[in-house]
Formats: C-alpha cells, structure tokens, sequence
C-alpha cells in the first residue's frame, strides 16, 4: 500500500469544521471499495484547503474514490514517501476522534509548513562545522531535518514564528565565524499540494531554493507568506527583525525570472550587464533600477558576486583546478578572476583549494 495526499480547494465561506468531518465520513463510506484507508485529513478554513492523506494501491483508485463519494475529484493527487518525505515534513502529529490531524500541541493542523533553506560559504571552518551548530538550533526551534538536493540544510517547522526565530539565532551564529563567511537564509510558507505539483511541497521547495540562491546579497529573506503568519503570534513581534528582508509575491516574481536568466548564463563570459537587461526584458534603466530596489547593489555588482559565489562553492567542492572553476563562473580570465576573488574574500582561490584538502 502506497501512501497518498491530496488537495481540496473549499468554495464555500461557510464551510466549519463540522463540514469536513461530514465530507470525511462520505470519503470513509466507499473506501473498502478503493481499497483505501483515509488515515487523517488536514484543515486550514483561513485559507479554505483542505489535505486528505491516504493509503491505497493506486493514484487512480484516490481520484475514483472522491469521485464517488463526492461526485467531483480533488484538485491533485500525488504519492509520498511515509519515511523519507512525508514525516520529516509534516511531523508525526496525531489526531481527533474525527481524524482531524492535529499538531503534537494538540492544535489543529492546517498541513502549512515553512521550510527553511541555510547555506554558508565557509572558508575556514569547512563544512562540518557549521552543520552541526546549525542542526541543534534547528532542533531547538521544533524544526525538523529534511532531505537537501544541495549540500545546504533544510528544515520544515509547523510554526513559522519558530522559523524567525531560529533564523535570526543562526544569523547570529555566523556572524561569530572568522572570516565574515558569505550566507544566506530562506524562509518559505506553503502548503503540501498545490494544484499542479507532482511532489511534497513542491512549489514552497522552489520558492525558498530561488530566494536562497539570491539571497546571499540579503542575509535573511522570507516570503511574504512567512511574515503573515508568523507575526500572528505576539512574541515574535518582541525579536529584532531588522535585519529580515520580506520578499513580496510581486518581487518574488521578478527574483524567479532573475534566477532563470542568471541559471542558464552565469558561467557564460559574454553574458553581461547589458545581455541580462534584455533577457529580463528591461532596458538597462529598467534593470538597474528593479535590481538595486531587490538588492541593493547594480546588476553589474550582482552579476559579479554570484559569479564568485558560484566560484567559491566549486572550490569547495575540490576536483578541479582554479582556471577550470574560473571558465566555468564566467570569467574569461584566471589572472582576473583570482584578482577579484581575492579582494572579495580576502583569500587566494588556490587556498581556498588547499584548505579544503588539509
């Protein structure tokens, strides 16, 4: 038996608690007929959706099922891993006597989770270090490890005040590391199916990976989302959030497309300021006044840093030389490239190699 989840989309104001339950035993009625079992659902009526999880044999026997008891199918269907997706996201909640999941507090479960994404280009310490560190605050702030494509850290929390909190404690943990190690932090709000995505969060897993790969030139930087829900509670109102860029759906958009642009090209040499202010569709006035607003610095200086940055982490990873890892960031010089890494990070790119050996 495979283990499913799938999305509803509540049409009506009206609709309370009572409603789902109700929709709930229609869904328990035909299950043995699917070969279901509807294990639990989740409730989030602010938002009006709704997340059924499910084991059965099939994706079709789920649609057939709500289909049946319903007379209509649910928005998406999408299979999960119980052991090395679903619980590390979504957490080992119980639930009430009407299968209404619930948080381990005992609070409802809306199935919203924010995800945090960490990276940190330490140069000293290596990456060994700052993991560790990073992984107890994590766990102090009830936030759980999840599986990274990338060789940063990921978390999912059931409360995004606790992922503001624990994002400012990691900040200031860095900021204590020799070397004024470039970093980034990503926070993200979303729910765990959206309506045309084929994995578990999928769309929150893009927004925090496009707001962490950017966000070197911001510290810390969350979704509007996270903002929202987080400062409904009062004692996040008490931390020191200033240093906390709050990325809106509209500059969220532009930072998307700037990513795809600067993804395809930024290891090519002739992609240049003037090359991404037509890609972007812009003038260069147009380029340089939406970039300086998201970042603060010019498309030049930006196109550089992530240039370096990209540089920084190949060195990281050893395997090839410095001239390689220049072409492959885009400068079309080692003697300019080890210059300008240089005076960015205080360091030669060949001791960056070395200490990565040692």
């Amino acid at each position: 038996m495979a283990l499913f989840m799938d999305f509803h989309k509540i049409d009506s104001d009206a609709f309370t608690e009572e409603d789902a339950y109700k929709g709930h035993l229609r869904d328990i009625a035909v299950q043995n007929k699917h070969g279901l079992v509807y294990k639990k659902y989740y409730l989030n009526l602010a938002q009006k959706t709704a997340f059924c999880l499910m084991e059965g044999p099939s994706m079709t026997a789920c649609i057939e099922s709500h289909q049946e008891a319903h007379g209509i199918g649910a928005c998406n269907v999408i299979e999960v891993s119980s052991e090395h997706e679903f619980l590390p996201y979504m957490g080992e909640g119980g639930q009430n006597s009407q299968d209404l999941a619930l948080t381990l507090s005992g609070d409802v479960d809306s199935g919203y989770r924010t995800l945090l994404l960490v990276d940190i280009i330490d140069f000293l310490n290596g990456p060994t270090a700052w993991k560790f560190n990073v992984r107890e605050l994590i766990k102090r702030n009830n936030g759980s490890l999840v599986k990274s494509p990338t060789s940063n850290l990921m978390a999912s929390f059931i409360d995004a005040s606790d992922t503001v909190r624990c994002s400012i404690e990691i900040a200031k943990y860095f900021e204590t590391l020799a070397g004024n190690a470039p970093f980034s932090i990503a926070l993200a709000t979303g729910k765990p199916v959206d309506e045309y995505s084929k994995d578990l969060f999928e769309e929150t897993k893009k927004k925090v990976g496009v707001l962490s790969r950017l966000g070197f030139a911001l510290g810390i930087c969350m979704d509007s989302d996270t903002e929202l829900s987080a400062f409904k509670k009062g004692d996040v109102s008490k931390l020191d959030t200033t240093g906390i860029t709050v990325i809106d759906q509209t500059a969220y958009d532009e930072m998307e497309k700037l990513d795809m642009v600067l993804t395809k090209n930024l290891n090519n040499s002739g992609f240049n300021n003037d090359a991404l202010s037509t890609q972007l569709g812009l003038s260069k006035t147009q380029a340089y006044r939406k970039i300086s607003f998201l970042f603060g610095i010019s498309p030049k200086k930006l196109l550089s840093e992530l240039r370096l940055l990209h540089a920084a982490k190949a060195l990281a990873k050893r395997g090839k030389t410095v001239s390689e890892v220049a072409y492959d960031s885009g400068f079309n010089s080692p003697t300019y490239f080890t210059r300008v890494f240089r005076k960015r990070f205080d360091m030669l790119p060949s001791m960056m190699t070395k200490s990565n050996q040692s």
